[in-house]
């Protein structure tokens, strides 16, 4: 009782930085209190879907399509042709998954403001697979007659750049080509699960 009572006091506090954390960058970022408050709430509500999934996995780990598919869900298009999900089955660790959680609900309120949700034709295919030692895991968003807007540096992009990149030593690379976002990102897999074997060459 005492093992898990420190335990549920270890994840407790991790969960209050990580809200901590979300309230000062979303504070920094909104224009207003109504902004600041409808974006933290959604925020909230997508850490607690990532929670969700590591209390049901336990020990276990995250499944990476599972956490993929809760981040979605609030922003999924009716037409299941617009929305692609392929790879193997992979398990995340709890830090892992609740980082990169944070990552694709980002990935997917920008999808819904201005890419592949918001546009009726616009689509998304989302890709993983393990090769030499690593995960590779690509977002690429298609939007017909896409309209660009300017660059700006928001908290989304602070969550990818600062989360994905320090915790999870992920390489990043992020191209807006004539139709759509790319966002690939290349991590290692022992920060992803310390448990997992390396196999130099092998693909997943």
């Amino acid at each position: 009782i005492r093992f898990l009572m420190r335990e549920v006091a270890h994840r407790s506090k991790n969960q209050l930085t990580v809200v901590s954390s979300i309230a000062k960058q979303t504070a920094r970022h909104a224009r207003t209190f109504a902004a600041f408050q409808d974006a933290f709430q959604k925020r909230v509500q997508g850490l607690a879907r990532s929670t969700d999934l590591l209390i049901a996995g336990g020990v276990a780990g995250v499944e990476l399509r599972a956490l993929i598919e809760a981040q979605i869900e609030p922003f999924r298009p009716s037409d299941k042709g617009r929305l692609e999900i392929v790879g193997s089955p992979f398990r995340l660790s709890n830090q892992a998954a609740q980082t990169l959680g944070l990552a694709l609900h980002e990935l997917a309120t920008n999808a819904a403001k201005y890419g592949a949700f918001a546009s009726p034709q616009g689509r998304l295919a989302i890709r993983w697979r393990r090769s030499g030692g690593k995960l590779e895991l690509t977002w690429r968003e298609t939007v017909p007659r896409l309209r660009r807007r300017a660059e700006t540096r928001g908290f989304g992009t602070e969550v990818i750049e600062r989360m994905l990149g320090g915790t999870l030593e992920a390489e990043i690379e992020r191209t807006v080509h004539r139709d759509g976002l790319e966002c690939r990102f290349v991590m290692p897999l022992k920060r992803l699960d310390p448990e997992l074997t390396e196999v130099e060459g092998e693909d997943r």
